[in-house]
């Protein structure tokens, strides 16, 4: 299967992209509640630009995610393909709840006059209602395993694949054990609490690999496959 370089290239450009937007908004993202009724005007401003920003990241790694796969395919076994619907699942899950903060919140917020009001808000935005409404633990529970279960597939079957560079698919699996250990030490390191943003590095690196890489051609690679195994 030969894939176009400028689709190659273009799918690169948008991981790149999604991967370095994205880590500047985790990095910069900031409670889901403000702390006091004088700090909604300044919270809700920064709730805002910076969801529009995940949002758009989201987008722009899965426009790029197909090409990722794509360009293995010659070596990728068949679990290594079940990344695709875990890693597409999990973040489009992942760009749901931004609407919330981008659409809703300066309407709920507008509402909110004193702390009471402020609270109660909180307390809701928090607690979320899944004991009236049950479907909203369909958005939330696929969410953070899809992605991380789909990052454990691609990194382990890129580095079997052995078509890109090994050092993306390492450095990914790195990022997923720092990920769980964010969960699991009860403790208040900031290099850990922004874990998540790491993963979003990973993005970045197989972005950069599959723009600007000038390794052999997929169809180069293929051909010699087919040789090997003839």
């Amino acid at each position: 299967m030969s894939i176009p370089k400028g689709y190659l290239k273009f799918s690169g450009i948008m991981l790149l992209l999604g991967g370095i937007m994205g880590f500047t908004g985790q990095l910069i993202h900031l409670g889901d509640v403000p702390d006091s009724v004088k700090d909604i005007p300044d919270f809700l401003k920064s709730a805002v630009n910076i969801h529009v920003l995940l949002a758009y990241a989201s987008t722009f790694i899965l426009m790029g995610l197909p090409a990722l796969f794509l360009k293995q395919s010659s070596g990728l076994k068949w679990w290594g393909w079940l990344a695709f619907p875990l890693l597409f699942t999990g973040l489009m899950l992942e760009i749901f709840h931004g609407p919330v903060q981008i659409i809703a919140y300066p309407i709920i917020f507008d509402f909110v006059h004193t702390s009471t009001d402020l609270q109660h808000v909180s307390d809701l935005l928090n607690n979320m209602a899944v004991d009236k409404y049950p479907l909203q633990l369909a958005i939330f529970i696929p969410l953070v395993p899809g992605i991380l279960l789909g990052l454990l597939l691609l990194g382990i079957s890129s580095l079997k694949a052995k078509v890109l560079p090994k050092a993306p698919a390492i450095f990914l699996l790195v990022v997923l054990a720092i990920q769980i250990v964010s969960f699991i030490v009860p403790v208040h390191i900031h290099l850990l609490e922004i874990s998540f943003a790491y993963i979003h590095l990973v993005f970045v690196w197989f972005g950069g690999v599959l723009a600007f890489n000038k390794s052999k051609s997929l169809a180069s690679h293929n051909d010699e496959m087919i040789q090997i195994e003839k």
